[in-house]
């Protein structure tokens, strides 16, 4: 397995920007670049073929996921959240323990309409993400692929199937700004060469309920990242919170 350098990207300081106002953000350690890149190979098997499709089925509908991952920084990550791409609506908790970006993080998105905070103590801060620009990392949020399984789909490089319930492979982690990882809960990008493998399992209905990956930074620790999803194609009670408890984020971010 090769080793890549791994950073701690945008995390939960988001919340804290939209809330205060506050220009600056805590992201990490500056990541070091490693000159070589591998490329998935463009040829695929069946294993590989039957993956992407059962994956593919994943996003068409709703689903729920759990999340559960060490990090960079003696840190570790949990979430549990809910995504419909049809109807758009987005939730998850997200919770980051240890190193300088340790916090909660809620998020509630209904169509293009963003609402985080980091405890029930504080009001909603809402944002028109129809107003933000896409290049704008600090507060833009990517409905198309919030929880980076669609990213990860096309990172897929080789896949075997020990099994009928268990496919294995590897996939390429790697490109500055490919936040997709761990899948539910990216807080991390990672740039180097090679690829790392990665271990998903189906139900007995052939829907892959478990996506467990296993990367290896520069630093020696291990980060090992599992993805359990849950309630495919049943329908989700997302709402916007209650207008009383929400306030607008800062007009500077739609500058």
């Amino acid at each position: 397995m090769r080793r890549t350098i791994v950073s701690l990207a945008l995390g939960l300081s988001g919340v804290l920007v939209l809330a205060t106002g506050c220009a600056s953000v805590d992201t990490g350690p500056d990541p070091v670049p490693v000159s070589t890149r591998s490329t998935p190979s463009p040829e695929s098997t069946p294993a590989q073929d039957e993956l992407v499709a059962a994956l593919r089925r994943i996003q068409a509908a709703p689903y729920k996921f759990t999340v559960k991952s060490n990090l960079p920084e003696n840190s570790s990550v949990s979430a549990t959240g809910a995504f419909d791409p049809v109807a758009k609506l987005f939730q998850a908790t997200t919770t980051i323990t240890g190193g300088t970006s340790a916090g909660t993080l809620q998020r509630i998105v209904v169509g293009t309409n963003s609402y985080q905070r980091q405890s029930s103590r504080e009001p909603w801060v809402h944002l028109d993400l129809s107003r933000v620009k896409k290049d704008d990392s600090l507060v833009y949020f990517d409905m198309t692929d919030p929880t980076g399984l669609a990213k990860f789909i096309t990172k897929i490089a080789t896949v075997e199937q020990p099994d009928p319930h268990t496919y294995q492979g590897y996939f390429d982690p790697y490109g500055s700004g490919a936040n997709f990882l761990p899948i539910g809960a990216p807080s991390l990008w990672s740039i180097g060469g090679g690829n790392a493998p990665f271990t998903a399992t189906t139900d007995e209905q052939g829907r892959v309920s478990q996506i467990r990956i296993v990367l290896e930074p520069s630093n020696g620790t291990t980060l090992t990242m599992t993805t359990t999803l849950s309630d495919q194609g049943k329908p989700l009670q997302v709402k916007a919170p209650a207008k009383a408890n929400v306030r607008e984020a800062d007009p500077m971010y739609y500058k």
